[in-house]
This record gives C-alpha cells, structure tokens and sequence, in this order.
C-alpha cells in the first residue's frame, strides 16, 4: 500500500500549524484542543519550517514551557525525516522502528501533504493481517474453492 493510500484512508489529513516564536505552552494547548500529537511548525509566510511533538515538549522543556520558544525544541525541515507520496507502508513502518520516530511527514513535489502516526501505521498493519488470516481460513477450509 503507497502512503497516499493510507493517507485517504484517515479520518483527518488536516495538520495543525504553529509559529517557529510561539511557547511549549501554546503548543501543549493545541494538542489537546485538537487531539493531535505533533504541529508543524512555520514561520510568518507559512513556510515549513520543522515539526514539534509532544514528546519534543515533554523532554526539551525543562519544567518551563511557558518561556520556552519552538524554535528552541522543534526539529528543523534539515533534520525531518519525511515520506514521498509514492513510498510504501514498509518504508514507513521501517523508518518509524528504527529511527525511533513517531510521526512522519509526507511530501509530494516539496509540499506536505499529510503527516502519519505510528497509530495510523499500526492500525493498516493490523487491518491487512486480518484480512490475510481470514483469507487463510477460508482457503484451509476450502481449499479448491468447490462449493457443494
């Protein structure tokens, strides 16, 4: 399955912004308002400038995020490990394993276009083995496909 696929397949493709200025604070408060786990973060023109997640705040902050600026904790556009639109689950499911990486932007001719979650990897995989082992079962119980 390409990510596009997958991308479809969301609820949601909306991704939040927040200003590269703006406080840990402010990004804490649109996680919740929007249930989200990572922002990406642009600047005064709307550019891409990085991403910032939970875990960013959570392990950056020092007990201070109401002083603390994204642009102090985000992870910059040079840094982003991202996905192109054509890349298969596999791909994803790879880099989120062993880049450690819980979110993954995709890009189609250098805009974004979506961000993944290992959540919304884990429930495809999930989805796919399911039908696999069904498919299975049903072939073992019928294995020539006669139906008498």
């Amino acid at each position: 399955m390409k990510l596009t696929d997958l991308l479809k397949k969301k609820q949601s493709t909306e991704t939040f912004n927040i200003d590269i200025n703006s406080t840990a604070k402010e990004a804490v408060e649109l996680f919740g308002k929007h249930r989200v786990g990572s922002l990406v973060v642009t600047d005064g023109s709307s550019k891409l400038q990085g991403i910032v997640t939970e875990r960013d705040v959570l392990y950056k902050c020092d007990g201070h995020p109401e002083t603390m600026k994204i642009k102090d904790i985000m992870t910059p556009k040079e840094d982003l490990i991202i996905a192109t639109k054509d890349e298969r689950l596999s791909y994803a499911m790879d880099v989120m394993i062993n880049k450690r990486v819980r979110h993954l932007p995709v890009v189609e001719d250098g805009k974004l276009i979506g961000i993944l979650s290992i959540g919304d990897v884990l429930k495809q995989v999930l989805e796919q083995s399911e039908t696999e082992v069904k498919e299975l079962r049903e072939y073992i119980q019928n294995p020539y496909g006669i139906n008498i």
